[in-house]
């Protein structure tokens, strides 16, 4: 993406809110609902009129208050706050058990928003109780073990829906490990959560690719269920919480950020709208409509193959942690 692309991206008039009742009856999850985009999309939901509105966080107790003031707004929103740690595999594996203990045993709509940027420091890797890179795991291992942990309860759903929540900087992301790993015949999963290759600066745009990946073998591998990846653009949330303000990022890059950034409430539109309104499987949602990515890496030959190589991987890899998980998925 150009930087004048994302510029005018940034800048492109977004639609209002979607209006009316069009989560009637349906039961949505969202991941990371307590703050930024994530929050946003949530206030949204709260005017549609949804049957049960499951918000999964770490952090209960503030969820708690936030989900007391919407149903303050909205006497008959049916609230559930689970608790859940995409940084613990283990927290994402019981989680079914806890749907069911609250006599939940449909999901319509699933949406992973959760995500985390390490920032622009450099800094060595932070490896999970769990061996993986803390960035690889959050972002591209965990919502793509969840999604497919939450394959039965989706399955009792009329019109199911997974989004991912994405991000443009997929399109400049370094792919320089990923085709080394092809042409040399190794893991792209294991050179990621290689602490020695690590590059922190690089990593959150990589992760996003690497999501981008996924997503797209799995719209064709889960033909009965509309996937989405939405980009809610740049916002100003606390995704940047871990950034390092340096005097060069001071003068540059904050002030650059701060003037082209949407607000949450604008970034959570794109979300609300593909929640609304996608009637199919798009691998790029963005500005509020279906878009297409501007990666040329991820359409030519070399980006097809490795899509399809990384993807068989990441099949193995959650098929180790949950066996049997992927017989949903077809070829």
């Amino acid at each position: 993406m150009t930087l004048w692309t994302f510029i005018g991206r940034q800048w492109t008039r977004l639609p209002p809110v979607p209006k009316g009742d069009y989560l009637k009856d349906k039961v949505v999850l969202i991941t990371g609902a307590n703050s930024g985009v994530g929050l946003e999309s949530v206030k949204h939901f709260s005017h549609a009129s949804p049957s049960r509105l499951i918000l999964a966080v770490r952090s209960v107790e503030p969820t708690e208050k936030i989900l007391a003031e919407l149903q303050s707004l909205h006497t008959e929103l049916k609230g559930e706050i689970i608790f859940l740690d995409l940084n613990d595999l283990a927290s994402i594996k019981a989680f079914p058990e806890e749907l069911k203990k609250r006599g939940i045993d449909k999901i319509d709509v699933l949406i992973n928003n959760a995500g985390i940027n390490p920032g622009n420091g450099d800094k060595p890797a932070e490896i999970t109780k769990d061996g993986y890179e803390k960035t690889f795991q959050t972002n591209v291992l965990s919502p793509f073990l969840f999604s497919l942990i939450l394959l039965p309860f989706l399955e009792q759903s009329s019109k199911p829906k997974i989004i991912f929540v994405g991000s443009g900087l997929h399109t400049s992301a370094d792919t320089t490990p990923i085709q080394e790993s092809i042409n040399q015949g190794k893991s792209i999963v294991k050179v990621f959560n290689d602490k020695e290759s690590f590059d922190n600066i690089k990593i959150y745009g990589r992760s996003k690719l690497l999501l981008q990946m996924i997503t797209r073998q799995l719209i064709t591998s889960l033909p009965s269920i509309t996937i989405v990846t939405v980009s809610p653009g740049l916002a100003i949330t606390k995704l940047g919480r871990d950034f390092n303000f340096s005097l060069g990022f001071i003068i540059f890059g904050a002030p650059f950020m701060l003037l082209n950034a949407r607000s949450a409430e604008k970034g959570a539109r794109n979300i609300t709208s593909a929640v609304a309104s996608a009637d199919q499987s798009y691998d790029y949602w963005s500005e509020c409509a279906p878009s297409y990515s501007e990666s040329s890496w991820l359409s030519s030959g070399k980006g097809i193959q490795a899509t399809k190589v990384f993807f068989k991987e990441m099949v193995d890899e959650v098929d180790k942690i949950s066996p049997g998980i992927t017989k949903g998925l077809t070829e």
